[in-house]
């Protein structure tokens, strides 16, 4: 009977020493997992294996702002125009030009192009502007003013008509515009002296600040001190205006006054020419200066026409014209 136990228990000890070493032989490695328990998408290839160069690589996405790219097409339109002026400079042969003003519309408009072409008795002149065609602009009313040379050399006395995108206005020249053969301009009897000049501007001036017949003088900043361009006329011959101070700026400094400290109204002799020894013509305009950075728009300012006769107790004057921009 002890000889059958111990035969037992060696068969059982031979058995658990087999299953020990069927275990050891199967398992996984002590502190890692089985390869059943690796998880989904757990790449398979070695770290240290080299990436192929035919995998895709992503590009940057392209932005609004690279150089050189298509930004679209431009619109080009007529500009609207809402007034035309002449101003006829003193020389000889004498020189003009029309003084236009208008609207651009929006923050994204700019004027494209200006051409002028003269069809017998009438200058038409065609403004354009440019704006992108897919531009989102802020829309504020700008406008611009441009003084355009109108080529009146060699032109016969008589009215001629300037159109600047349909509409219209006329201006006169009561002699022929031509040199003579010699050189020399009209006759002396169509010359003002200084001294004539200088009573022409202080009468149209009178009427302007102190009789305030100039168009929207209520708008003037200051009425007892005001702002006269030099432009067109000489300033050693302006005259004191009592109870106004004039202040004498050329285009250039009225221009760079609007940048730093905001628009204003000030004045501009356009013309002042003789068209005999005793006849003579004087425009003053009241126009606004306006900022290089400024948004708004005007509706306002103007001027007039004086035509003067010189009678015996001198010079008296009509107005014949008035405008308001």
């Amino acid at each position: 009977m002890r000889k059958q136990r111990h035969q037992k228990m060696l068969i059982v000890a031979v058995l658990a020493l087999a299953l020990l070493v069927l275990g050891a032989c199967t398992g996984a490695p002590a502190g890692e997992p089985a390869a059943g328990d690796l998880p989904t998408g757990t790449p398979t290839t070695s770290p240290d294996e080299p990436v192929s160069s035919d995998e895709p690589t992503r590009e940057p996405a392209a932005t609004d702002d690279e150089p050189g790219m298509d930004r679209g097409d431009m619109i080009i339109q007529e500009a609207k125009v809402l007034e035309v002026n002449v101003g006829i400079m003193e020389s000889w042969p004498l020189q003009a030009s029309a003084q236009v003003h208008g609207e651009l519309g929006d923050g994204c408009t700019e004027i494209h192009d200006i051409e002028t072409e003269r069809d017998g008795n009438q200058f038409n002149i065609t403004i354009t502007t440019e704006r992108p065609e897919e531009a989102v602009c802020t829309m504020i009313l700008r406008t611009f003013d441009e003084n355009i040379p109108l080529d009146i050399e060699g032109l016969e006395a008589g009215t001629y008509v300037v159109n600047a995108n349909g509409v219209e206005t006329t201006f006169t020249l009561e002699q022929d515009n031509v040199m003579d053969p010699e050189g020399e301009g009209p006759d002396d009897a169509a010359e003002l002296s200084a001294e004539d000049r200088t009573e022409l501007m202080r009468l149209t001036l009178e009427r302007a600040l102190v009789d305030q017949e100039i168009p929207d003088y209520n708008l003037l900043d200051d009425p007892q001190n005001v702002v006269l361009s030099t432009e067109n006329i000489d300033a050693g011959l302006v005259p004191d205006i009592e109870g106004v101070t004039l202040e004498l700026l050329t285009p250039d400094q009225i221009q760079a006054r609007a940048n730093e400290q905001g628009d204003f109204l000030h004045l501009r002799f356009d013309e002042i020419s003789a068209h005999s020894a005793d006849e003579a013509t004087v425009s003053l305009s009241n126009i606004w200066a306006v900022g290089e950075d400024s948004e708004q728009g005007y509706l306002s300012g103007g001027g007039f026409t004086i035509e003067y006769t010189r009678e015996a107790q001198g010079w008296a004057g009509e107005v014949t014209s008035a405008w308001i921009s």
